[in-house]
Order: structure tokens, then sequence, then C-alpha cells
């Protein structure tokens, strides 16, 4: 479908077109839009630029619209460009201007949506369930263990390498590095491929073996062109050899561009005038001869002569007055009322003087006056004018416009036969070929029946011939007969090598007549053709596979392009501290530092001590990875996606890559913070900071989320499922839809669901507050106990002095306490590299003193530096979000609530009715 647009921010298109068969992108605008028709020669060189297309989202330039072919299934858009008021601008306008008009009378009804809000993030996936061809796509990329449909890298290649059997040959880019693959992974359809016995052959290339030798390998060019068409046969019918008519006999025509008309009612072309023919044009235009006003006496020519594209040294032919053979020795473009002249020389480079002088009627062109056919139908003809050497000249401006009753159109000597398939060019321009392939198909066999049932033998000759598309030279001919007896549908593969790299255009036809006897089984079609162009003998930091399928009857046309691998990446990772060999793994140390490095990150740019110490965690849950990457995403995005499937996120500390897990802090409960596991625990209290702790608390609302929905690819079966995760009390009425990307369990997915679901009943409490620069000692997501002067929720002060006495301590405050405030006393002193020691039950002795049970290190009160905070009453867990600098000498700090319920399902298992 072809979608027109005024413009690219218009998001209506003002016009619809079907497609009803496959066309070059030029051949649909030459038959549909008028002043492309004009226009083309100047669109062609750049000269004039008024729309925009792109086919199936991809942006075609100017230059591909000859070669680059769309179909009844593409996706086709053409915008408008501003470039001013040229016939398409004008077009449009009045359409939009009409719509307008339309809508001002309309009734306006109002219609309801049909678009759905989105709620969280959608699940990256595989892209369809089939190989690809994705021009311009990046390379798949792939981590763990996945179902991977490998993307074609050279075209897929159909031959008969025996008359009954088809045999596909595909070379398919598993993805970038290098993978573990079972040949039981290999799959057609559902089908693993070593249960198709001899009907299926393999190999997969590691990264940088070489591929030479394949024929899968080879990059073989299909010409759309040939093989199956509108009216549902199988290749284009090879018809009977017959004599086409040298010349045109209308009896008018009208020259336009590249366009030669027959006017209605004026009669005519030849039938079998098809393109790729050669015609030789004579058509007359008026010009005028001035008498020795050129330089060295030479007689001036002047006239239409732009249509010519004249320039000095330019071979031409002159039919009509002052017929002859000359070369161009001067040129002057018009200017305003000025037309165009020249002067000339003969070909053996004497001044051209003494012509018949005044106005005559002429033909000037370029020596032969040859142009090769594009397009043809009956009453029309396109055409691309050749130069005096025979190749393409794109510069042509085309045809002044004229209609002419004595113009003479005849066939050149290169193109005296018709009803020709073709000729099709071969390759694409720009490339050159070293060989050719072409298939012909018997659909219903060859051969004939007697009266008895019994088969005897016929046969068929056909003919295929090629010549160097640049040089439009004469035909070398393949001729070949085949003979047969049988209705069984039977088809030929035959390669003919070229000379020397070229671009051939080829054409083929039977020799002799189609039977018309319906016990005579004798149709011939033109299945294929195909052109083999320079291919890579190596793809270096890419796995590949080949393969080839003998299709036919033997597997189904839908399963010839569903090859699909279960691949395992094969990577270096962390063991005991260090780097081991590669070896396939699906873990989360080994792709999150592999893709650091990727971008230049070496060993001492990443926090192994850290890296290792959560491999041991991530180890130990089971937490892996297994995704894969079909499109463009940030280092940064990846790295978050790799430790998000372990509940972590990337930060950077004192310069390095540093993971830092959210999870359960051992020793911390609702109230009170005692020391972690790590020790990793900071003190904030109104002696460190500057100004008051500000706690702000986000109240429920009815349109929050009561659950979450999680999906994620199932990596038993490689298809995207998803498990509801609640809360006791949550009902699932407006669940948050979050995907899981990298897990491939349902438990792991469910522990995921589930964590989101507590975040959002339990982290509700935000904290911020400034210190001086003490904040740089907590990094992202540490824990922090945080403390206020709240009356009846806490206090702070400096510890004056420490006492022994028992077994415990008596500790001084240097403020005095509100014991009757306190609901539970306990204390914890802020040591002097800002952690926590404590906090610690604490029994009265006076207002300002106390007895502590036991403490973990020896506070300095020599106030030779700051003594030690006393953190007396509630203490908030607070995990730190952000702590930015605030000039030179201040952090302002970010935080939320820390809770242990956000962490019980952390080694949850999915209930039977969530799988």
């Amino acid at each position: 479908m072809i979608e027109f647009f005024a413009n690219k921010l218009d998001p209506e298109p003002l016009r619809q077109y079907p497609i009803r068969a496959r066309m070059p992108i030029d051949t649909w605008l030459r038959g549909n839009v008028a002043s492309y028709r004009r226009n083309r020669r100047r669109i062609r060189r750049g000269e004039l630029n008024p729309v925009s297309i792109a086919v199936n989202g991809q942006l075609v330039h100017f230059s591909r619209w000859r070669v680059t072919e769309i179909g009844p299934d593409d996706k086709v858009h053409i915008w408008k460009e501003p470039k001013g008021i040229d016939p398409i601008s004008i077009t449009i306008a009045a359409i939009k201007s009409a719509q307008a008009l339309f809508r001002l009378f309309m009734p306006r009804i109002k219609m309801p949506s049909t678009q759905n809000p989105r709620q969280g993030d959608p699940l990256e996936s595989a892209r369809t369930k089939a190989n690809q061809v994705r021009y311009g796509d990046i390379v798949r990329e792939a981590f763990g263990r996945n179902k991977i449909y490998p993307d074609y890298i050279v075209p897929q290649c159909r031959r008969f390498p025996s008359e009954r059997t088809e045999w596909v040959q595909m070379l398919l880019a598993v993805g970038i590095g290098d993978y573990e693959i079972h040949p039981s992974d290999i799959m057609i359809g559902d089908t693993p491929i070593i249960s198709l016995g001899n009907n299926a052959r393999y190999r997969i290339y590691r990264p940088g073996e070489s591929v030479a030798g394949d024929p899968a390998a080879e990059w073989w060019h299909s010409v759309a062109e040939v093989g199956a068409t509108a009216t549902g046969t199988a290749g284009i019918d090879l018809r009977t050899t017959t004599t086409v008519d040298q010349s045109a006999n209308a009896q008018a025509y009208q020259f336009d561009g590249d366009l030669v008309t027959v006017p209605v009612g004026a009669g005519q072309f030849p039938t079998g005038w098809a393109a790729g023919m050669i015609v030789r044009v004579e058509v007359m235009y008026q010009y005028n001869v001035t008498a020795g006003t050129g330089v060295g006496g030479r007689d001036t020519i002047s006239g239409p002569l732009a249509q010519l594209g004249a320039f000095p040294g330019m071979v031409i032919e002159v039919t009509g007055a002052n017929e002859g053979i000359y070369v161009v020795n001067s040129y002057t473009a018009p200017a305003g009322s000025t037309p165009a002249s020249m002067t000339l020389n003969t070909t053996s480079g004497a001044p051209v003087s003494g012509l018949q002088y005044g106005t005559g009627w002429a033909c000037i062109g370029y020596r032969g006056l040859r142009y090769r056919i594009t397009a043809a139908s009956s009453s029309q003809l396109a055409l691309d004018r050749l130069t005096d050497t025979g190749a393409d000249d794109t510069a042509w401006p085309g045809f002044d416009y004229i209609e002419s009753n004595s113009a003479v159109l005849r066939l050149d000597g290169s193109t005296l036969e018709g009803d020709w398939a073709g000729p099709f060019a071969g390759n694409p321009e720009a490339e050159k070929a070293t060989a050719i392939e072409f298939d012909y198909m018997f659909p219903q066999g060859l051969g004939g029946v007697d009266k008895k049932g019994r088969l005897f033998n016929w046969q068929v000759e056909i003919e295929l011939q090629w010549r160097d598309m640049a040089l439009a030279g004469a035909w070398t001919s393949y001729r070949e007969t085949i003979s047969r007896a049988t209705l069984d549908q039977i088809a030929f593969t035959r390669r003919i090598n070229l000379p020397y790299a070229m671009r051939p255009e080829v054409r083929m036809r039977r020799i002799g007549a189609k039977s018309t006897e319906t016990t005579i089984q004798d149709t011939v079609q033109w299945y294929g053709l195909r052109a083999r162009l320079a291919s890579p003998s190596s793809y270096p930091g890419m796995t590949v596979i080949s393969v080839a399928v003998a299709g036919g009857g033997r597997l189904g046309a839908q399963s010839e392009n569903r090859v699909s691998v279960i691949g395992t990446r094969i990577l270096p990772t962390r063991q005991n501290g260090a780097w081991t060999e590669p070896r396939p793994v699906r873990d989360l140390v080994a792709p999150f530092c592999y893709v650091a490095k990727s971008v230049g990150y070496e060993d001492a740019d990443l926090d192994l001590v850290e890296i290792d110490a959560l491999a041991e965690i991530w180890t130990e849950r089971g937490d892996t990875f297994d995704h894969q990457y079909e499109s463009t995403s940030t280092v940064k995005e990846v790295l978050g996606d790799i430790l998000a499937a372990g509940f972590s996120e990337l930060t950077i500390g004192r310069g390095r890559l540093r993971p830092v897990r959210d999870g359960l802090r051992e020793g911390v409960d609702h109230l009170y913070t005692t020391p972690a596991a790590n020790g990793e625990v900071w003190a904030y209290s109104a002696q460190n900071m500057k100004g008051s702790l500000s706690r702000t608390f986000s109240t429920p609302t009815p349109d929050d989320n009561d659950g979450v929905d999680v999906e994620y690819i199932d990596g038993r079966t490689f298809q995207k499922k998803t498990v509801p995760c609640r809360l006791p009390g949550q009902l699932g009425l407006k669940p948050e839809k979050v995907g899981a990307v990298g897990v491939s369990d349902v438990n792991k997915a469910y522990q995921k669901g589930m964590r989101r679901a507590a975040e959002q009943r339990y982290r509700r409490w935000n904290y911020s507050f400034e210190t001086e620069l003490d904040a740089n000692n907590s990094g992202y997501l540490s824990l922090a106990a945080v403390s206020d002067d709240t009356p009846g929720s806490g206090q702070s002060a400096f510890l004056k002095s420490l006492t022994p006495q028992g077994t415990g301590f008596v500790l001084e405050s240097s403020e005095p306490l509100d014991w009757a405030s306190m609901a539970m006393a306990r204390v914890a002193l802020r040591k002097p590299d800002g952690r926590v020691d404590g906090p610690w039950r604490a029994s009265r002795i006076d207002e300002y003193r106390m007895w502590v049970p036991s403490l973990g290190f020896v506070p300095d009160l020599s106030w030779a530096r700051e003594p030690p905070h006393l953190l007396f009453g509630r203490i908030h867990p607070v995990l730190i979000t952000g702590v930015d600098p605030k000039g030179l000498e201040s952090c302002s700090v970010r935080g939320v609530n820390y809770d242990e319920r956000l962490y019980i399902n952390d080694n949850a298992t999915a209930p039977p009715e969530a799988v």
C-alpha cells in the first residue's frame, strides 16, 4: 500500500494507492504522477527533489528509485518536501483545502479512544519467528541461552540439482560472538534438522572462520521480475517465437521528456516491442543556420538544442536538413529569449561551414540516434538515450514536447526478434556479476499421452540470451533441447560463467510453438534468474550457520524460512577472583563485564571486588540473564538490563563501574538499626546536618496499581508469558505491567513482580537533608541511620565522656535527654569514619548519663577531632538514592525508607495458579 502525505508532520495520508504487482518505484511514479514524468531527468540528477520516499520504514535515496522494487505487501510512505510551488505542491494544497472545507461542515462527533495507556516497560522480544532480511539493522547480540531465528546475510538461493528436487540454501547470522549450539537444537519449524536425514544439511562457522567453498555463502542476486506472476503461475510463460515488426507505423506521435506516445485514434506500437529493445528515433525540430558567424568562419546552428545536452567533442548525427555525422566544436546554452547555439567540426576535425543556411527541419542526436526502451505498451514507450558508444546517457534531459506525423521509429539491428521474456537486468546498478544462473520449469511435466494412456517423449527447445548491459552489443545465446515423457513437474538449473565482471541483461524464449493438443503437456516457464556477486569469505566477530534444505514435497514452504537455533553465549567469566577461559555461560557477571569492556573499559575500571561479591549472591540464588538484542541500545541500558535480573543497579564508585544490589540487610528492623553484615551503615543527625531533616509520605490513592503482571520469555518454550504477582489484599484490578528482560524462569519473574508490588505498598517515605561533606561517605543504595530532633522521635548530641562501669560503659551526653517521650531507650554512636556503632539498649542514670552494655569501638574524646555523635531514640533506616554537591562545602542528600518487607518474596516460588 502506498500512502501519500502532505508533509512529515501530518499523521493522516492524503491518498492511498494499492500496489497491484511488484515494480520499481520509478515505474509506479511514471505511471501515476504526471509531474514526475515531466521532471524525471531533473530529479534523477538531484536538481529537483519534490518528495521523500520510505519503503517499510527505510528512506530510499532518489538515485535508487529505478532499482528499488515495491510490491503488494510493502508499506510505502511518500512525503511532500516543502520546495515551492511545483505541480505536486499545488495539487496537495488543493486537496488540503478541500479537506478543510469538508471538515468545516461535518458534525463533530466524539469517538471513543482506541488507544490504551501504556503501563510499565514492554518486554523486548524477537521480532518474529522467522528468518529475516534486515538491511541497515544491527547484528543481533545474545547473552545466556536463547532461541534465535538467525538473519540472512546473503540472499536465499534456490536450485534444482535434479529435475524433481529443489534445494534451498541459506547463510544465516546467529549473532555477534561465539555460541554453543547442539545439533539437536537446530530446528526447521519445530522439527530438529537431524530428523530430516539426507533432506537437510548444516554447518556452523565460528567467528572469523572461512566460509569459502560453501555454496550457501555465495551471494546470488535474484531478479525479482523473474518468478511467480500475478496470474498465479510459478514463472513467466515462454511463448512462441515470432518476428516483430521492425518499424512503427502510427499516424502521429507525441514526444515529451523520455516518453513517446501514440495519440488516441492514431494507431499503436507494434506488438512485441518490449523493455530492453533498442530503437532508432528520428523526430524533426526546426533549427536555424547562420553562415560564417562562428569561430574560424564556422556556421552557427541555433534552436531547441537544450534537449541535445551538447558539449565539445560530442559525436552527433543529423538527419533532414544538412544530414551527416559531425563533432560539436562549441555549445552556448540558451539565455533569456536567445536560443541555444553550437558550431561543428567534421569527424576529421575540420571546421564545418557551407551548410544550407536559413530555417530548416532536422533531427539531431548522438550518432546512431539510439534509445533503449525501458517500458512499453501499445500506446506508449519510455526511453533512455544511448551515447555513440552504447552507454546510457543519464544526463539526457529528454525530448522537448512536439507532436509529429513524420517521425520514424524502427528497431535497431540488435533487436530483430520479439516475444522474448525480458530482457531483465541481472543485478543492481553499480554491481558486477561473474556468473548467472537461471531456472526453467515444466509445471505440468513434459510429454504426451497416446490413446491407450501410454506416455511418449516430447521435446521443447529454449533459448537464453545475455549481453553486457553497459555496451548493448550483440547477444550471446545458450540453447538447450529437453525431451521427457513425464507428467510430473520438472525443473532445471543452468549456470553460465561470464567472460568478465559485468552487469548482464538477460532474456529468454522458447523455440517453436506450444502444442495445442490436449494430450500433450509442454508448457515451459522461466522460474528464476540470479547473478553471482562478490561476497565475503569470512565473517569476523560473529557466528554464522549454513543451511541447505530440500524443498518441494519434502518440506512445507512456510517452514523454509523458520530455521532456529538454541544457543548459549560463550564468554569468559569470574571464578574465585580470577577470569576463566571462554565457556558457555548464563550468569550476570560475564555479559556485564563483556559489554563494559567492549566500549573500552578495562579491569582497572571495574569494581571487581564488588562484582565478585555479588557474583556469589547471584550464583547462590540462581540468577541468570538470557536475552537477545536486535535493536540499538545504549551501553548503560544494556548494563542496567543485566543487573536488573539480579535486583541490582549500575553506579560509579571512586571512578569505577560498580553494581549495587538492593537486598535484605542483616540485622535491620523497622525502628532501629544495628550494624549490617558488611558494616556499611552511615549515621546522619542534627549534629552533621545543615538544617532539618525533611520527610514526606506518599499517601495511597484509588489510582494506585494493585498488583503487578510480569512479562517474560519462558526458557522452556521460548514463548512470552505473563505471571500475576499479588500481595495479600490485592485484587489485580489495575496491575502494573512490567517486563522482566533477561529473566527466563517463572519463579524469578514472580520474585521480580512481588518485589515491585512490595515497593508500591511499602516504599512511600522520601527523605532529604543537607550535610557538609559527610554525605560523600554514602554510595548509591547504601544504608544510612538518620536521626532528627523531633520531640518524641529522637535526639542527637555529642558524646562528652565515657566511663567503664561493670560489664558496660557510662555515656555522657552534651545535651539533656528526653527520656520520658522515648518509647524505647536506645542509643547509637557515630564513629569518626561516619559509620554507625549500635544501637544499644540504654539504661538511664540521670538526665545526661546512661549505661550501655557494650561498644564496638574506643571513642576518641580528646577533642583533637570532632567527638562521636550520640543518636538517642528512634533512628530511621534510609537507603540513599542521591548525593549531589552543593557548592564546595556541602551536599544535598536524597533517600527512601528501608523496609525489610520488600524482600520477603525474593526467594519465593510462583504459586501453581500463577504459572
